[in-house]
């Protein structure tokens, strides 16, 4: 498939609308994370968390798309992006990260949106900090059960920790993981831009090397059964990731679960390959959620 590289009008027009960078300390490691009216104080809040290895800025250009009504905030996980590294990382403790996020922002009761890695760390987050989350929605996120076959997705490759002479050469060795077709180019040289830093005299990845390849929980089904909020799960129509089955077993064990909404002609990484098609679903959800809390 050939790639696009020519960035259209939609994107500009999200990167316009900055970002806040803002740090805060969470077990041990200063999380940073990106915020988009925060000078709002009376909108609700709306996090997004990014996968497994990537970072905010996976975020760029959909966050800003929800500021007009929300208070919106993009994080990096401990050991991701620009947050610090831990000796040690859990399940526990991304929950903890997420928490930390929305206190420090104000977000709470907040509607957390995670893709992959970070869908599974905000459905823990829920469970673990009920009085802080309020909606969740899963994008494409594996959810563990005990007689789970393995997923079809490959393992995470063994990270380089030399650097790369120059960033022209790291940034060529950019790949996502697992593999797939994107005709979004300019999506993934924004994403692959801000995978990387300064080491020396080269450049290397921001993620901690020495991150585990997990935490999966080996079986989610009590903790979904017991979340007694809103969760919506997306999937792409083309995931390796996540099975049609596997999404609609999540939502059966959920007592407040909606979906599986199917993108079409999207793959893992929707945010990438059907970027618009994930704000309108997302919009929609959202409004939604915010619907159903008004009733309430």
């Amino acid at each position: 498939m050939a790639g696009n590289m020519e960035a259209p009008g939609w994107f500009e027009q999200a990167l316009a609308h900055r970002a806040e960078s803002r740090f805060v300390m969470a077990g041990g490691a200063r999380l940073h994370y990106l915020g988009w009216g925060l000078e709002h104080g009376g909108r609700p809040g709306l996090l997004f968390v990014h996968g497994y290895r990537a970072h905010a800025r996976y975020w760029d250009f959909i966050a800003p798309y929800f500021a007009d009504r929300y208070r919106v905030v993009a994080m990096d996980l401990a050991g991701m992006g620009d947050s610090g590294h831990r000796p040690s990382y859990s399940a526990r403790g991304f929950a903890e990260d997420i928490a930390a996020v929305i206190a420090d922002a104000a977000l709470a009761p907040a509607t957390v949106v995670g893709h992959s890695f970070g869908g599974a760390r905000a459905l823990r987050a829920a469970a673990d900090f009920p009085d802080l989350i309020g909606h969740v929605v899963v994008v494409d996120s594996i959810c563990r059960f005990a007689d789970s076959p393995p997923s079809s997705a490959g393992p995470a490759r063994r990270p380089r920790t030399d650097p790369y002479p120059d960033f022209a050469s790291a940034r060529a060795r950019y790949r996502l993981t697992p593999e797939q077709p994107c005709g979004n180019d300019f999506l993934v040289d924004h994403v692959a831009r801000f995978s990387l830093r300064p080491q020396g005299q080269g450049w290397l990845w921001k993620f901690d090397p020495h991150l585990p390849p997990g935490p999966h929980e080996p079986d989610m089904a009590g903790l979904l059964r017991g979340l007694g909020i809103p969760v919506d799960y997306v999937r792409g129509e083309f995931s390796t990731v996540i099975r049609q089955q596997d999404a609609e077993r999540i939502v059966d064990c959920l007592r407040h679960g909606r979906g599986p909404i199917v993108i079409p002609q999207a793959y893992h990484y929707l945010m990438l390959d059907q970027p618009l098609a994930l704000v309108a679903a997302l919009r929609a959800l959202l409004d939604r959620g915010l619907q159903g809390r008004s009733s309430r």
